[in-house]
């Protein structure tokens, strides 16, 4: 017996060796072995194993790999029955099983949906499709298919032919994979406000206006928007917040905590991926976000969560470059798009309620290596360090986390900065705390201070001035001046002359209880009964802002700045925290009114003189950033609803309702000719269109 059970173990240890070594040596061996432990550890409850046998014993490329590296089917599995012959067959087999429900060619009957409209109850992913087709969709008159394994998928083929093809010929797909990226230049990153049939940076112009002078989607045809396809995401956010790029047949999404996927802009398929590995601890207030991306010539720029800037090859993914930015142990972070430039690539940086010492940086687009980095909080001997009391400058804060807007002509830099440190008690860090709660106005070549504007001197209620800035010229007094407008979470809506820095006006946007008014060289004469005490006190706006960092818009036909705004108070608690590297810097807290329901809208600000021309309000606590376009249409959401206005007067044209949190903000542009409008939503990736 004890021969035998030594002879069992040695079995069964050759039998582990083999495993292993056949795992190390071939990477197809530990895919599989990857697949089956994520199978048998229950992590792919919706993929049977005669599903994933069959895969296997196919030898088709079913996207296996990115299945192995992150166990969601419905990200992952392709469907790579999609030739002619494929379609040929899914076309006869629609015919004889489903036409009769669906109607010829998917235009829907009395027994079943339009398939065109491409909202599919169960999911218009590949894996999705192949399921509902396997399982039918209980309680309906869709049942389970009895066509053969292969059938099936190519049924799955021809009903994805069917939801694209009014718009896109079936071949389009196989066409534009030929067509090369052309590298984005310096000069088309200049004129991409012109450039309407791509979308080139985070705010579709280095404005930040977030309009498109396209206007195949008006007024008069809103009303028909479609969805046409989507792609869906597994992930622990509530909210994917990424503004795609569009270059080409190309679309670039950030998916958070840290990947890029290249997209298909005419179907929403994976052309390639690249996933961050993060350390397992980071200091991160507010979620594992990012936002957005910037490109120059053949490279894309993202910032991650650990604090580095990294340069990835455009047609593949590949990371050309990689460099730290910050210590992420010290509670620094990226979350938003950088913006490129000239030869250039700059960020900002997150963690203002993790003691940081904030700053902008410009890297060389080509290398990495750092130009030039202007730190948002000054040392001793540096202009503004005297607005600091004793060493609080140190874990001053100042996070630059927003993308800032850049004017080409003067070749300035405008970035927004945040809250001070700690954020809800200055008892310690006595003074106006520049450049906190300020734009910054910065050579582009040097990373030197030009003029600055601080909206909330000494910032008690962590009222980042990260809000998006909007350029542009207009006439004020009879002059025409260079402008710069935002419309500040501390509940007024700004402007400047943008030359020097002058205050122009500012004008309350929401309700604001924390200052009287505001003084001819814009500094808030305070409300003392505004404090944050032990007790609490109560002002508007809440912790939250009259506005965040979600995008506002400026439509030059009409001459309205729009925001997407909120009511909310809150009642603020002053407290002490010690700093300690890495963990929450806030010295207090904020509560908001319980039991009482915030009101979100939609704005329409006049944008010389700060009054409200319209608004579209909501009970909706989230209002997602917003998007004007040439057609007279503004796009943005408020909670679950996708939404068209109309930009002169905000009567809603179109609403469709998404299965998830909209807090993104649109972009659109042209495939093939026709004009798209593109959201991210919850989880999803959807694109609309006529």
């Amino acid at each position: 017996m004890k021969s035998f059970l030594r002879w069992l173990l040695f079995s069964f240890g050759l039998l582990l060796l083999a495993c292993t070594v056949l795992a190390v040596a071939a990477p197809k061996v530990r895919m599989g072995l990857m697949i089956v432990w994520s199978k048998a550890t229950g992590s792919l409850p919706d993929v049977e194993w005669i599903d994933l046998y069959k895969m296997v014993r196919s030898g088709l490329h079913f996207n296996l790999p990115e299945l192995a590296n992150s166990p969601n089917p419905y990200a992952a599995i392709r469907n790579p029955y999609t030739t002619s012959a494929d379609l040929s067959t899914g076309g006869a087999n629609f015919r004889s099983h489903c036409e009769t429900c669906h109607g010829a060619d998917g235009d829907g009957g009395p027994g079943g949906p339009a398939l065109k409209e491409r909202k599919m109850v169960k999911g218009s992913s590949d894996w999705a499709l192949f399921r509902t087709i396997s399982l039918g969709i209980h309680g309906t008159a869709m049942p389970a298919s009895n066509l053969s394994w292969v059938d099936r998928w190519r049924l799955v083929a021809y009903v994805k032919s069917l939801m694209v093809q009014s718009e896109l010929p079936l071949d389009l797909a196989a066409e534009l994979e030929k067509i090369s990226l052309k590298p984005v230049t310096a000069d088309e990153l200049k004129s991409s406000a012109s450039a309407s049939g791509q979308w080139l940076t985070y705010s579709g112009s280095y404005d930040g206006h977030r309009f498109s002078s396209l206007d195949q989607i008006s007024v008069a045809n809103a009303h028909s928007l479609r969805l046409i396809w989507s792609r869906q995401y597994n992930t622990t956010e509530p909210s994917i917040e990424s503004s795609p790029l569009v270059i080409g047949n190309y679309m670039f999404v950030t998916i958070p905590p840290n990947r890029v996927e290249a997209l298909d802009v005419t179907n929403g398929t994976v052309k390639w991926t690249y996933e961050r590995q993060l350390p397992e601890k980071l200091s991160l207030c507010c979620g594992s976000n990012n936002r957005g991306l910037a490109v120059l010539g053949k490279t894309l720029f993202v910032g991650t969560l650990d604090a580095h800037l990294v340069a990835l090859d455009v047609e593949t993914g590949v990371v050309r470059w990689d460099v730290s930015i910050a210590d992420y142990h010290l509670g620094y972070s990226i979350t938003s798009a950088p913006i490129a430039l000239k030869n250039l690539v700059v960020t900002g940086v997150a963690g203002g309620e993790f003691g940081i010492r904030g700053f902008v940086t410009a890297r060389d687009a080509s290398t990495g290596k750092e130009i030039w980095k202007f730190y948002s909080i000054p040392e001793p001997g540096q202009p503004g360090n005297s607005t600091w009391s004793g060493t609080s400058w140190k874990t001053g804060g100042g996070p630059t986390w927003l993308t800032g807007s850049y004017d080409s002509e003067s070749n300035t830099i405008y970035w927004p900065v945040g809250n001070p440190g700690p954020n809800f008690s200055g008892d310690e860090r006595q003074g106006d705390n520049l450049y906190t709660n300020s734009v910054l106005a910065l050579d582009a070549d040097r990373g030197t201070l030009k003029w600055h504007f601080q909206f909330s001197p000494h910032d008690v209620y962590d009222w980042d001035a990260t809000e998006i800035l909007l350029l542009f010229d207009k006439e004020i007094a009879g002059k025409r001046r260079n402008l710069l407008a935002q419309a500040d979470r501390n509940g007024f809506y700004y402007l400047l002359d943008r030359e020097n820095g002058q205050f122009i006006l500012a004008h309350p946007f929401a309700r604001q209880t924390w200052a009287k008014s505001i003084d001819a060289n814009g500094r808030p004469v305070l409300n003392p009964d505004a404090a944050p005490t032990e007790n609490g006190t109560v002002v508007y706006p809440g912790v939250g802002g009259a506005t965040n960092w979600q995008s506002p818009s400026y439509s030059p036909l009409t001459g309205y700045v729009y925001v997407p705004a909120l009511e909310w108070g809150a009642i603020f608690f002053k407290g002490h925290t010690d700093y300690s590297v890495g963990d929450m810097f806030l010295g207090g807290s904020s509560q908001y009114f319980p039991g009482v329901r915030p009101v979100g809208a939609i704005r329409a600000i006049d944008a010389t003189t700060g009054e409200l021309k319209w608004e579209h309000r909501s009970p909706a606590f989230h209002v997602g950033g917003l998007l004007t376009t040439g057609g007279g249409v503004l796009f943005g959401s408020q909670q679950e609803s996708f939404l068209a206005l109309d930009s002169k007067t905000g009567h809603e044209l179109w609403n469709v309702s998404i299965s998830g949190r909209i807090v993104a903000a649109p972009i659109t542009f042209l495939c093939h000719g026709k004009q798209y409008v593109t959201i991210s939503a919850g989880h999803d990736i959807l694109t609309f269109g006529l």
